[in-house]
């Protein structure tokens, strides 16, 4: 019994030593953790005096690096990844900031799909208006580019601006909405209209005293309904039309054009123009395509264009029951031009070699087999 007193005597001593080294373990590493916390707030309170290069710019150079961080004015941002939006997000000073420059809000755009609608939510003629009315109040007096697939829902707060409206792209069934059909636009510089109508009695109209400084011009139509533009202003057209009268009855409007895109398609041949001439005297770039196997070798034949340096064209689009190269030897022997460029696309009667063959003055010769 003696023995087993002695053994626990020995053991309790033991154990009271271990404790005693354990709290001096422990009263030194709290004054460790003491030493590292003094210097965490000495370095804490350094960082809080430092100052960000960038933000120690001037609000007014900080303006301009935003401006140049979003796509270039006219191109449109999608809202749900605006750069514009997401320079809000950033810090408070930076959202100032980004608020307080007009530049970043000059590109509205109301399409549905690019629209910042929450999860589980659709569409409504509310969220354009939202969208439009927030976008035109950071905008201040700047000129504005505009995409909407439907002005209808967002006008009321659109249409006030219109002085403003220097781009404008949109979708319309026949014509303009009928707020809109008596308007002036005096900035008006460039239209993109996407046009669904197949009601041929029904006019998309814009005259020359709505929009006196319209000079570029896209439009894609389905149906075969009148189009009256300024056509004699414009010096960019992009045309996209049914049948090869509606291409000949504009392009003679159209003397003032530099650049010129024309796509068709069931186009036809018509009689009734043939040998009638198109003079095109400042054209300088042409591109011709045609969607199926239609011609417009007899549109060519009309075309003067002295001042032509760059053309494409879809190789069916010269005629398909003549050579293409003769079409184009036609063309530039008659129109006197002098051709830098030429690319035939969706070749399948003259080689790339017959083409640089046939014209060794041009300095750019491209040909793009079927």
């Amino acid at each position: 019994m003696l023995s087993h007193m002695e053994q626990d005597r020995a053991l309790f001593a033991q154990m009271e030593a271990e404790i005693l080294d354990i709290e001096a373990q422990m009263a030194a590493l709290v004054q460790s953790r003491r030493a590292v916390r003094d210097a965490q707030e000495l370095i804490w309170e350094r960082l809080q005096s430092y100052k960000y290069p960038v933000l120690s710019l001037p609000n007014e150079i900080v303006a301009e690096i935003f401006v140049h961080a979003i796509p270039p004015y006219p191109d449109l941002p999608v809202p749900r990844t605006c750069p514009s939006t997401v320079l809000t997000q950033i810090c408070r000073q930076w959202r100032e900031i980004a608020i307080g420059t007009p530049q970043l809000w000059r590109t509205i755009n109301l399409v549905a799909q690019n629209l910042p609608i929450p999860q589980g939510r659709s569409f409504d003629s509310q969220q354009a208006f939202s969208q439009a009315s927030l976008w035109l109040k950071r905008s201040g007096s700047c000129l504005l580019s505009v995409h909407a697939e439907d002005l209808t829902p967002a006008l009321p707060v659109l249409l006030p601006e219109r002085a403003r409206w220097e781009h404008l792209k949109l979708s319309v069934f026949d014509h303009l909405p009928p707020d809109m059909q008596d308007c002036l636009f005096p900035s008006l510089r460039s239209l993109n209209v996407f046009r669904m109508s197949t009601d041929s009695a029904t006019p998309f109209r814009i005259h020359s005293e709505s929009a006196p400084l319209l000079h570029s011009v896209t439009l894609f139509t389905r149906g075969g309904g009148a189009v009256d533009l300024p056509w004699a202003q414009l010096t960019s057209l992009r045309l996209r039309i049914l049948k090869t009268p509606d291409f000949r009855r504009i392009l003679r409007q159209t003397r003032r054009l530099v650049h010129c895109t024309l796509y068709g398609y069931s186009v036809i041949r018509d009689p009734d123009g043939l040998g009638s001439e198109i003079s095109l005297p400042h054209l300088e770039s042409l591109n011709i395509q045609l969607d199926d196997d239609g011609e417009m070798d007899d549109v060519l034949e009309s075309l003067l264009v002295p001042s032509l340096q760059v053309f494409h064209v879809s190789e069916d689009t010269l005629g398909s029951g003549s050579q293409p190269i003769e079409t184009l030897k036609s063309l530039i022997s008659k129109s006197k031009c002098m051709l830098r460029e030429i690319q035939i696309t969706d070749a399948a009667i003259s080689s790339e070699d017959a083409y640089r063959t046939a014209f060794p003055s041009i300095a750019r010769v491209m040909v793009d087999s079927i």
